[in-house]
């Protein structure tokens, strides 16, 4: 799968997805980070609820820019554009799903009193490894490099596995009310398993996107 978008017929329409789906990847991971560096500094959401909100309707544009030029191509190249026209299809709802959580998260900011100090480091690991992911994501995006695309995907795999069972640590605790940190997690195990999906796009074949080795973002 690796060479599906370099191989169009189209250069510069190729060209022209490719970069408007980076920008969709980079507003993903602005977003996420402003989420959560208002829940890790016990911040006021309002400082960057329009931010977070702006960066999440441009993205939700540029998906919809992408839709009607994929639908452009295959008029116009027809049954060729057909497998990269799903796969595009398919991981740019991944990467609009991020934007989402990223307002998922900026909800939770609201409730970050009830985070004690060893849950919002735990949080705070797993924000900045979810973070360091949407990086490489866009970055393997460009490469296409398959090998690095599968230690990503192990990478990715354990990282929320990691999310899953402190949720399930905590979750067995009921000492105290842990549902604002569990749900921090759960969301960044989310937006980790949604860059999955868009890596599994370099190494795995169209029938297994979001099926990838260890589950991704819509199987858990």
């Amino acid at each position: 799968m690796s060479d599906w978008l370099q191989n169009l017929r189209d250069p510069d329409g190729a060209d022209r997805m490719r970069r408007r789906f980076q920008a969709m990847l980079a507003d993903g991971r602005h977003a996420f980070d402003a989420a959560m560096t208002v829940i890790l500094t016990d911040g006021d959401p309002a400082a960057v609820r329009d931010e977070v909100f702006k960066t999440d309707r441009r993205i939700n544009q540029n998906e919809m820019a992408l839709r009607r030029e994929l639908v452009v191509h295959a008029t116009v190249h027809g049954a060729t554009a057909f497998p990269m026209s799903l796969v595009l299809m398919s991981i740019g709802k991944d990467a609009e799903r991020i934007g989402d959580y990223a307002k998922n998260l900026l909800d939770l900011a609201e409730y970050t009193s009830g985070i004690d100090d060893q849950e919002r480091t735990e949080i705070a690991t797993r924000a900045a490894q979810t973070s360091e992911l949407l990086r490489r994501a866009a970055t393997l995006f460009d490469s296409q490099d398959e090998e690095a695309a599968r230690a990503f995907l192990m990478d990715e795999q354990q990282l929320r596995r990691a999310c899953e069972n402190q949720v399930c640590a905590w979750l067995s605790d009921d000492s105290r009310n842990r549902a604002t940190a569990c749900l921090c997690l759960r969301f960044m195990k989310r937006v980790a398993g949604h860059s999955g999906n868009v890596v599994s796009s370099i190494c795995m074949p169209l029938d297994k996107l979001d099926f990838h080795p260890g589950g991704g973002g819509d199987e858990d």
